[in-house]
C-alpha cells in the first residue's frame, strides 16, 4: 500500500439528521450536539453549494483530487434518517457523502436496513466501516481490534458488493496499535473526531473531522468550512480537555458522567453517542 501524503480539507462529521431537535426530547438517545435538524442540514448544504464547495469522496481527498474548494461530508453509525432525511437533501443539491456504518446495528430499530444501505451505495453514496459493534478500539485486546476491523470490512463488502477502504473510530478512542492493524486490514484511511483540517498522511492516512453540532448557526458553519482558526481552536482545546478528563478518571467513569450530563437513555442499541 502506497504512503499517502498529508492533505488539507474540511471533513465534516454528522450523525443524525432529524425532524425534532434532540435538545427538545425528554429522553435522549444521543448527545444533542450530534444531531442536526433536517432544515438546518438543508441550509448548510445549500450554503456549501452556493459557496462553490464540491463534495469529495475520501478517495478523492487521499489522491489530492479536489482539495481546493473541496469538503468531505461524513456520517457515523448508519442511522435510518441518513437514508430518509439526509440522502434526499444531498441528492437534490448534487452532493455526495460517506456513511460509516456499524455492521451489527444494521436492521436494528433506529438504523438502516441492509437493503437501504445497498440502495445508497448503488446511488453513489460511499459506505464504509464504523466497526462491528462500536466498541472503543483503543481499549480492546489485539485480537478484538483485529476482529472489529476485519469482520466489519468483510460484512459490509459482502452486502454492498464494493470495496471498503476507510474506517472511522467509534467514540474517538484509538491508539498506535489500531492504526497499525487498520493498515494490515487493508484500510487506506482512519477517520477520527479530532477537529482539524490538516490531515496526517501515512499508511493509512489519519484524518481529523469536525463535528457539526446542532447548535451551530449558518455563520459558524461557514467559518468552519472556511478553516477559520478562531472557530477551530476552541474545538481543539475542548477536545484535548475531554481526552485529559478521560485519562484522569478512566473511560468507564467518563462515560457514566457523560450519559448523566446529557440525560441519555442507557438502554438499547441506540445509545452509542460519541463523547
Amino acid at each position: 500500500m502506497d504512503t499517502i501524503p498529508a492533505m488539507t480539507a474540511p471533513v465534516l462529521m454528522y450523525h443524525e439528521v432529524t425532524a425534532t431537535s434532540e435538545q427538545d426530547k425528554a429522553v435522549r438517545k444521543t448527545n444533542p450536539a450530534y444531531c442536526v435538524t433536517a432544515d438546518a442540514f438543508r441550509s448548510q448544504m445549500e450554503q456549501l453549494t452556493a459557496g462553490g464547495f464540491r463534495s469529495l469522496s475520501l478517495d478523492d481527498l487521499l489522491t489530492g483530487n479536489g482539495e481546493r474548494n473541496g469538503v468531505v461530508i461524513t456520517f457515523d453509525d448508519g442511522w435510518d434518517n441518513n437514508h430518509s432525511a439526509a440522502w434526499p437533501i444531498l441528492t437534490g443539491l448534487g452532493l455526495t457523502a460517506t456513511i460509516f456504518v456499524v455492521s451489527c446495528f444494521m436492521g436494528q430499530p433506529g438504523y438502516m436496513t441492509w437493503e437501504q444501505v445497498r440502495e445508497l451505495a448503488d446511488a453513489g453514496i460511499s459506505i464504509q466501516s464504523h466497526t462491528v459493534s462500536h466498541r472503543p478500539l483503543g481499549l480492546l485486546t489485539d485480537g478484538e481490534i483485529r476482529a472489529e476491523l476485519e469482520d466489519s470490512k468483510k460484512a459490509i463488502e459482502d452486502r454492498i458488493g464494493r470495496a471498503v477502504n476507510h474506517i472511522s473510530m467509534p467514540q474517538g478512542v484509538f491508539d498506535r496499535r489500531v492504526i497499525e492493524m487498520a493498515a494490515q486490514a487493508g484500510y487506506r484511511s482512519v477517520s477520527t473526531s479530532e477537529p482539524v483540517i490538516r490531515h496526517r498522511g501515512g499508511t493509512p492516512a489519519v484524518l481529523g473531522r469536525i463535528n457539526v453540532s446542532g447548535s451551530y448557526d449558518l455563520a459558524t458553519f461557514g467559518r468552519i468550512v472556511a478553516g477559520d482558526r478562531s472557530v477551530l481552536l476552541p474545538m481543539i482545546i475542548n477536545k484535548k480537555a475531554k481526552n485529559f478528563v478521560k485519562s484522569l478518571v478512566g473511560y468507564g467513569t467518563y462515560r457514566k458522567l457523560y450519559r448523566f450530563c446529557y440525560r441519555i437513555d442507557d438502554s438499547g442499541t441506540g445509545n452509542i453517542s460519541n463523547p
